[in-house]
């Protein structure tokens, strides 16, 4: 609220601080209006004229306008610079006696449709240069143009109209600047977040820069000369163009809010509307093509606050913003056509078309572009909350996955040793036995237990104990393959399934983990070293065999011959 409130703060700053007329010498003017078209200057030069104020509107009209108008001499010289608005219009004439003859008129022409190297004065606005020797000298102005008939003509001195275009050059830079700044904006952030109204308004922004360009006579000086007038057809497209585009912007902005579906088809039904000022465009009529989207402009910006009234759905930014900013921009268009069409009373900045055009397209650009701003840091900000909650439960998703791993692994393996305990030792070797049956295959069974670890213990305590048991179980399960299975069944014993291995080849393997074991020491805390030995049994699974009970028995049988036999060897069990 408080940027919409500064935004408007200063619109009101522009529209009451327009252009102000300084040093006009024109001290009497008249206007006479020819339906027809067809008066001369010789027919016009005896006929009454009415008296006008400065600022005139004629709205849209196919007559011809003859404006008669006196210039006194400046004081330091006779040069005087006449100064015709707006840009758009289409054929200016300026008759002006010859000195060697009163009844002989010089004419010269200017306007948008003529190129811009045969105008009068070469420049982006339209005017004349002319030389008044005598204290008064009067002077005649044809108008006509498809436009919107509004009139302001001014003759300055030549360092005031340089003055003058100055101030217009910096305005029109400084808009072009904040236009420019606004489309990059618009563009960046809808490939960032692709929402639709950004994106529509990013097509905007750039068609009313290209209107601008256009309708302010700055596109001229590239625009080729020919037998066609492109620089006014290509003004009049945009111009119908340019609340197509707003329309486009507005739907999807409202479409967020939800509005009852039967005001929804009557932005549908004004999509197709604004289509009738192309066609009459494509029919060579720019005049209906122009006053036909001025009057839907106009029915459009009030048709937008009454959708606004209707939304139904919360968005960010709130409804009530949404409503106070398209209840603006439909006073101001109320207000800058009906003085264009001559139904309201004129102002400084209403008949300034250039002042116009920058008030308009900064209020359109900063007050929806607020509007999307609130929109866009708000989603913005969500979506950086959304991340951020995503982020932690997905630690929290991670932390009790891992405790839950570290629970099953502690359910799986022995605590001391890291190695399978007892019971899952027994899963796995009950599976893997029943794979060996399955596609009859060999497996041994290896029962393993260290020689005098009571000793150890007496000795060396249970931490020195505890040392020894971590020492023979890593060197056993760097002898084995990994696809054999490894277990601490209690104690000081272990047991070991060899998978796809017989029993001679099993008693090589058995040999290799006493050797191992044998020849190792294990550093004790005080820094002395032990040895300790293995007694191992093993047996093999025999055909038709089913029952690892049995394979674990065979296997302790052995192993308890190779303790009677003198320790620190392997037997074979039957």
């Amino acid at each position: 609220m408080r940027q919409l409130i500064s935004i408007m703060a200063v619109l009101l700053g522009l529209i009451l601080a327009g252009p102000v007329a300084a040093g006009d010498l024109i001290v009497s003017r008249a206007m006479l209006e020819d339906p027809t078209g067809m008066l001369t200057i010789s027919d016009v030069a005896t006929r009454e004229f009415t008296p006008v104020a400065p600022l005139i509107s004629k709205g849209f009209s196919k007559s011809a306008y003859w404006m008669r108008f006196q210039i006194q001499r400046p004081p330091h010289a006779s040069a005087v610079a006449i100064n015709v608005g707006p840009a758009v219009l289409d054929d200016i004439r300026l008759y002006e006696s010859a000195d060697d003859n009163p009844l002989e008129w010089l004419t010269r022409v200017t306007g948008d449709h003529h190129p811009y190297g045969a105008r009068d004065r070469i420049g982006v606005s339209l005017g004349f240069e002319v030389n008044v020797d005598l204290p008064v000298e009067t002077f005649y102005l044809r108008i006509k143009t498809t436009s919107a008939s509004v009139l302001n003509v001014e003759a300055l001195e030549p360092r005031e109209a340089k003055r003058r275009d100055l101030a217009s050059r910096l305005w029109r830079d400084a808009f072009l600047a904040f236009m420019l700044w606004a489309l990059m904006w618009s563009v960046d952030h809808f490939f960032l977040g692709r929402e639709p109204p950004v994106g529509l308004f990013a097509v905007y922004q750039a068609v009313y820069i290209l209107f601008g360009l256009s309708a302010t006579g700055n596109l001229a000086p590239f625009i080729p000369a020919g037998p066609i007038p492109f620089g006014h057809w290509l003004t009049s497209l945009l111009t119908c163009i340019v609340p197509f585009a707003f329309l486009l912007l507005s739907r999807a902005l409202f479409r967020l809010y939800a509005p009852p579906a039967i005001l929804m088809r009557g932005l549908d039904i004004l999509l197709l509307a604004f289509c009738l000022p192309l066609l009459a465009l494509l029919l060579a009529d720019a005049h209906m093509a122009q006053r036909l989207s001025t009057i839907l402009s106009l029915v459009a910006a009030w048709y937008y606050v009454a959708v606004a009234l209707s939304t139904r759905q919360e968005q960010t930014p709130d409804r009530h913003l949404l409503l106070l900013v398209y209840a603006a921009l439909a006073l101001l268009t109320t207000e800058s056509i009906f003085a264009s069409l001559g139904w309201a009373t004129l102002t400084s900045t209403s008949i300034d078309s250039e002042w116009m055009l920058i008030v308009h397209g900064f209020a359109v650009s900063s007050l929806i572009g607020t509007l999307l701003y609130i929109r866009v840091r708000r989603l913005g900000k969500d979506s950086q909350e959304a991340a951020v909650a995503l982020a932690l439960s997905e630690h929290a998703l991670q932390e009790e996955r891992s405790r839950k791993e570290t629970a099953m692994l502690h359910a799986r393996t022995d605590y001391l040793t890291g190695i399978f305990n007892r019971r899952h030792f027994v899963e796995l070797v009950d599976h893997a036995l029943a794979r060996a049956v399955h596609h009859q295959e060999p497996l041994s069974l290896m029962m393993i237990d260290i020689d005098h670890f009571k000793a150890v213990n007496d000795n060396w305590g249970h931490h020195g104990g505890d040392l020894v048991l971590q020492k023979v179980a890593q060197l056993i399960r760097d002898t084995l393959r990994d696809a054999d299975i490894l277990g601490r069944m209690g104690g000081e014993e272990f047991a070991a399934a060899l998978v796809g291995i017989n029993a001679e080849q099993a008693l090589d393997v058995a040999q290799r983990v006493r050797t191992a074991i044998e020849d190792a020491l294990t550093t004790m805390p005080a820094g002395q070293s032990v040895r300790v030995t293995l007694s191992l049994g093993i047996t093999e699974l025999r055909n038709g065999e089913f029952n690892l009970d049995n394979l674990i028995q065979r296997a302790d049988q052995a192993l308890y011959r190779a303790k009677q036999a003198g320790r620190n060897r392997v037997m074979v069990g039957d």
